[in-house]
């Protein structure tokens, strides 16, 4: 039962930072806002040659695309400035969206499972143990998303372009995702100071998140904390009445003359 309740509190820690980490990933990816953010505040009309109303457009399609993993190639068509229909993205741009849908898809999983882990090993520890036990687990929790996060933004303000590039090697099996800022509108689109602020973005609303799980666990482990048993004190025995000064007198005894003789 020891062995039994270090594993469930060590996985319910760990799965903390999993949980919230995905679930602000989740949530930045199937906000059709976020997409559109990208578009209107990076230059994305004037890097493309696209009228911004036909990116907006776009962003539709894209969007649906990702958060419901459409199958098959992403085929997008828009019209230039010049009134023309081209396609929006090239053959590597296209292979390369392919890779982020599936790579979206596996995080979607990653998240549902962990969220499910999550509450089913909470259940568990209100079941068997004190809630005070899940609340030390929570803390601890959040405690290991901070450190994780220090971790991180200090990689990201140290060298993001390198950070962003390590993640791609290690995210993709293949190059595709090796693209011209001057050349491919993807990267117009979304160019890496959008990645680097939402980035920013999701890691502040994650330790703001940490930070209100900590400050209830630990408000609730300092009312919930037993209270030591005041020490009984003896209650004061009351005071006798004295005798009368001839009743005590009456008790001494009278002086024996043997003890005057040596």
């Amino acid at each position: 039962m020891g062995l039994f309740r270090v594993l469930t509190i060590g996985a319910l820690i760990l799965a903390v930072p999993l949980v919230l980490i995905t679930t602000n990933i989740r949530i930045a990816i199937s906000e059709q806002p976020v997409y559109d953010y990208a578009v209107k505040h990076y230059g994305a009309e004037g890097a493309s040659g696209i009228p911004e109303s036909e990116l907006l457009a776009a962003n539709d399609q894209i969007h649906d695309y990702l958060v419901h993993s459409r199958s098959g190639a992403l085929s997008i068509s828009v019209l230039d400035q010049r009134g023309d229909v081209v396609p929006l993205f090239n053959v590597t741009e296209t292979a390369h969206m392919a890779d982020v849908r599936d790579l979206v898809g596996v995080l979607f999983a990653v998240q549902a499972l962990a969220l499910g882990a999550l509450v089913a090993l909470a259940v568990v520890m209100l079941v068997m143990w004190p809630p005070r036990a899940l609340a030390a687990a929570a803390l601890y929790g959040s405690v290991l998303v901070a450190g994780i996060l220090a971790l991180a933004s200090l990689v990201s303000l140290a060298g993001f372009d390198a950070a962003w590039s390590q993640f791609h090697v290690i995210a993709f099996a293949n190059d595709f995702w090796e693209l011209d800022p001057d050349t491919d509108h993807l990267i117009q689109m979304y160019p890496e100071a959008f990645w680097f602020d939402i980035t920013m973005l999701i890691g502040a609303a994650t330790m703001a998140e940490a930070v209100l799980i900590s400050a209830a666990s630990v408000g609730y482990l300092v009312l919930s904390r037993p209270r030591g048993e005041k020490k009984a004190t003896p209650e004061p025995r009351p005071a006798l009445p004295r005798p009368p000064y001839e009743e005590r007198q009456r008790h001494i005894a009278a002086p024996d003359p043997r003890h005057y003789v040596r």
